[in-house]
């Protein structure tokens, strides 16, 4: 399971999901998925703060080669596909400004802009990675 495999099972849910929507969707399920269970992680990569909110660096590479919505899934998400399809249930209906605007009040997000120094610089680019620890904390204070 990785970042990429999340992003498609999402599209393949809604084609016309933007790729702030894929990879919004594909950062709560990593967030929640955590919270839910006792910090595993449903994959290893983390997310970055990019300025548009957090993002994963595979997903977005995968996402700008035209195969990504070509290719059909090939992986088995077992019984991970109810957890994802309760992902969507929930953020699914967001648009990408909406889901932008949650992940930029969160936390996760916020802290990690402020150890690249970037807390005032919003439009400012960066790629630190959002701390799992984060994570767990906004997790236990929205639970």
């Amino acid at each position: 399971m990785d970042a990429t495999a999340v992003g498609k099972y999402f599209y393949s849910k809604n084609q016309n999901l933007t790729d702030i929507q894929i990879q919004k969707l594909t950062y709560y399920a990593y967030a929640w998925y955590q919270i839910k269970h006792n910090g595993n992680k449903l994959f290893d990569e983390k997310p970055q703060a990019w300025i548009h909110g957090p993002v994963f660096r595979s997903l977005y590479d995968a996402m700008k080669r035209n195969d990504f919505y070509k290719e059909e899934l090939t992986i088995d998400l077992g019984d991970i596909k109810d957890f994802l399809d309760l992902i969507y249930s929930v953020y699914g209906k967001y648009s990408g400004n909406e889901l932008e605007a949650m992940t930029h009040s969160e936390i996760p997000w916020i802290r990690a802009r402020q150890r690249a120094g970037l807390s005032n610089l919003p439009g400012s680019r960066a790629t630190e990675e959002i701390q799992d620890e984060d994570i767990i904390e906004w997790g236990s204070i929205n639970n």
